[in-house]
């Protein structure tokens, strides 16, 4: 665990810690109890005197305080940007995304010929030719061998030129239709994680479209990053989360439509499927994803957990799974009740359980008594 620098991001890391605290009305002490990180280590934390190099301790003290999917989100954004910011040694993360914003342009206009393709006006062919040459046009004739040859040469380019422009309407081959398609255009090459403009607008309305659930108000934060990583899955990309220009083309395709579940739905077929213990499965499922089907919460180790459960990569290859099918809310519920019967508990969920646990015993629900195997 190292110390918090004073950057922008290690205040709102803090802030937002302190902020679910102060909502839980809880001392350290308790919710040292409710999530299984010391109390110290959680007064350090909020205090902004360190930060932990593993998520994990995070996410519990969130779920401790009762924080709902968004917030955790919101978490997990700035515990990495903090922690990438320590790694470094930089005293301020967003300085280094901030110089990296301004190099981007510049290296954009050197590059864009040939890694973009923007719908641009077809080329201006009418002045080959025209014009008053700079010398006398018979007097070049004449001082030209062979001119025959290249007249016929420059007939034939011609003849390709106003062909291509037949078959694409005037535009350049493999252009792309800006007007229709603006985030293909050159306004919208970069589209990412802090943004918030027309084009992320765009990219939001688009995924909306393809059945994912999002509020459209122009800022890319992290529900618009999950979806994007969701979105990729379903159409068979790299879920990497980056707005790349095969994204954009798949998210303009109109292939997707995802049709999720609605939490009742969800949360009805949880109960039917943990028949053991519906009222706490029901409660793991909401902690876990809100009873989002298409809920996916990255770790920091690259790997990612997916569907209801919040089913972990690993815990999907074990179960036979993959995170396309763990995005299907039946296959999802059915693989977590078979991970549960393994121990007859909770354990593969320890956070979401303990959160459960806590507000049962404030509630005054009493806990039904895990069930053990006889043999």
């Amino acid at each position: 665990m190292s110390e918090l620098r004073g950057s922008a991001y290690a205040r709102e890391f803090t802030d937002l810690l302190q902020k679910l605290k102060s909502r839980a009305d809880c001392s350290y002490e308790a919710l040292a109890r409710r999530s299984g990180v010391s109390g110290s280590a959680l007064h350090r934390y909020c205090s902004g005197a360190g930060v932990p190099g593993d998520f994990d301790p995070v996410a519990r003290f969130g779920k401790a305080c009762g924080a709902d999917p968004r917030e955790l989100l919101e978490l997990h954004r700035l515990w990495v940007l903090v922690d990438a910011g320590r790694r470094r040694g930089a005293p301020r993360a967003e300085e280094a995304q901030g110089a990296l914003a301004a190099e981007e342009p510049a290296d954009a206009a050197t590059r864009a010929a040939a890694d973009v393709e923007v719908a641009e006006p077809p080329a201006d062919l009418s002045g080959i030719g025209a014009g008053p040459p700079s010398v006398p046009y018979r007097s070049r004739l004449r001082h030209l061998r062979g001119w025959p040859v290249l007249l016929g040469a420059l007939l034939v380019v011609g003849a390709t030129v106003v062909g291509a422009a037949l078959l694409t309407g005037g535009r350049p081959a493999g252009a792309d239709d800006s007007p229709n398609r603006p985030l293909l255009s050159a306004k919208c090459r970069f589209v990412a994680m802090g943004h918030q403009d027309a084009c992320v607008r765009e990219l939001q309305l688009r995924l909306k479209q393809a059945g994912l659930d999002l509020e459209v108000d122009g800022a890319f934060g992290p529900i618009t990053q999950m979806r994007v990583v969701v979105f990729q899955l379903l159409a068979g990309l790299e879920p990497n989360g980056s707005v790349d220009d095969t994204t954009k083309r798949a998210l303009y395709s109109g292939r997707v439509k995802a049709h999720p579940w609605p939490p009742a739905q969800v949360d009805r077929r949880v109960r039917e499927v943990f028949t053991e213990d519906a009222d706490r499965a029901s409660g793991i499922a909401k902690c876990a994803s809100n009873l989002d089907p298409l809920y996916s919460l990255g770790n920091t180790n690259g790997t990612r957990n997916w569907g209801v459960f919040q089913l972990y990569d690993g815990t999907l290859r074990e179960l036979g799974g993959t995170p396309r099918k763990a995005l299907d809310p039946e296959w999802n519920i059915q693989a977590a009740h078979r991970l549960w019967a393994r121990t007859h508990d909770f354990r593969a969920w320890p956070s979401c359980d303990k959160a459960y646990q806590a507000g049962a015993s404030k509630s005054g629900t009493p806990k039904k008594p895990e069930e053990r195997p006889t043999s």
